[in-house]
């Protein structure tokens, strides 16, 4: 088959990782994948396979479009007008277009909601190409705050798509009220880690972009404050928020609780896993948890909110603990039973690698050619 796969850039974060991993998967099967940045950045950070063709036919966004952007966001919050998302990616669109002129694809996987929204524009150039619709998180998160103000084009995306991929069987409920071709598909594992923790550091890992509402990094502050003297978190991860999240630690004097690492390779960053002894997710809202299924193949205890994701992957307290309604008192108590218990942490352990078996590409990329079959036909 020849595939392309299109997301809004491959920079470093979980999308670009597991898009990246699945498309040396289909490589490694014998297809024809190519990779093609909508972005225009074509800056890619994880390693593609060489048989992988990276097509650069987009161009970055223009000061001018993204003035125009600008005020069409204003507008709609004056107005409550929808924008549409053909006029927001308007040179964007036109070169995926030229593209897919001159390439004669089988199929077409688009990732995130707002290629999501082009859709309908591709499907009446395009009626016969077959057009996946990945959706890597919460229905309700892309319906009432990340896409609201091009909902019209991205639900009209969502029941045109030949198939509509998701992550975790709640959201596989949601989007098949628009598409009965829903199936919900696992994230692989993207890290072999070959070793386990032995638990007994007392290192608390968090593993995340810096953005302090979605990660709830407020909530990561209140839990660093109620750890006994000897217990540290440590962070890995960068984004938006890193100076207001630093400057955070520094008035509440959390320098000797809460370590920031910045990004890691993949090297570093399965060390970390390794030097943990419990990892914990702080998210408010969370498509899947790549992360968790990181640490769980380290063998580390999971405790997280219990938001879509990582209740899709815990299993309501079977693989590790959930924590209800973002609940930091309850989230406090229930870290420090199992800082003070290590049999627990060693119990959480075995779950933890035992549910890690679920996510090994070679199960996962079976599930995407069920799919492929399924509207082939």
């Amino acid at each position: 088959m020849n595939i392309c796969i299109v997301n809004n850039g491959f920079e470093m974060g979980g999308v670009g990782r597991v898009t990246t991993t699945i498309a040396n998967s289909l490589s490694e099967n014998g297809e024809n994948v190519t990779i093609l940045d909508f972005s225009g950045l074509n800056s890619f950070f994880y390693e593609l396979d060489d048989d992988i063709h990276i097509a650069k036919e987009i161009n970055k966004r223009t000061p001018i479009r993204k003035i125009y952007t600008k005020l069409h966001n204003i507008m709609s919050g004056l107005f409550s007008k929808q924008i549409s998302a053909k006029e927001l990616y308007k040179e964007q669109l036109a070169d995926l277009i030229t593209h897919l002129d001159k390439n004669n694809y089988d199929m077409l996987i688009f990732c995130q909601g707002d290629l999501t929204a082009l859709i309908p524009c591709i499907k009446d150039k395009f009626p016969n190409l077959k057009v996946i619709a990945w959706q890597h998180n919460e229905y309700h998160i892309y319906t009432s705050k990340y896409y609201v103000k091009f909902l019209h084009d991205y639900l009209n995306g969502i029941k045109l798509a030949d198939a509509v991929i998701c992550l975790t069987v709640k959201d596989q409920k949601d989007f098949r009220k628009f598409n009965q071709n829903t199936f919900c598909i696992y994230n692989p594992s993207t890290m072999t880690i070959d070793e386990t923790s032995d638990l007994t550091n007392k290192n608390i890992i968090f593993v995340g972009r810096l953005a302090i509402e979605q990660k709830g990094l407020d909530y990561l502050l209140e839990i660093a404050e109620s750890l006994e003297l000897d217990w540290k978190i440590k962070v890995a991860g960068d984004g938006e928020d890193r100076e207001k999240f630093l400057e955070s630690i520094r008035q509440k004097n959390l320098e000797d609780k809460i370590q920031l690492l910045g990004s890691l390779g993949v090297g570093d960053l399965k060390s970390l896993y390794l030097s943990g002894s419990i990892f914990i997710s702080t998210s408010r809202w969370e498509g899947f948890g790549l992360v968790i299924t990181e640490a769980m193949a380290a063998g580390i205890p999971i405790i997280s909110f219990d938001n879509n994701g990582p209740l899709e992957i815990v299993k309501d307290n079977e693989y590790g603990v959930l924590v209800k309604g973002n609940d930091v008192n309850s989230f406090i108590m229930e870290l420090r039973k199992m800082m003070q218990d290590h049999e627990l942490r060693k119990y959480y352990q075995q779950k933890s690698l035992q549910r890690s078996k679920d996510f090994a590409i070679e199960n996962i990329i079976k599930e995407w050619y069920q799919v492929f079959n399924k509207i082939k036909k």
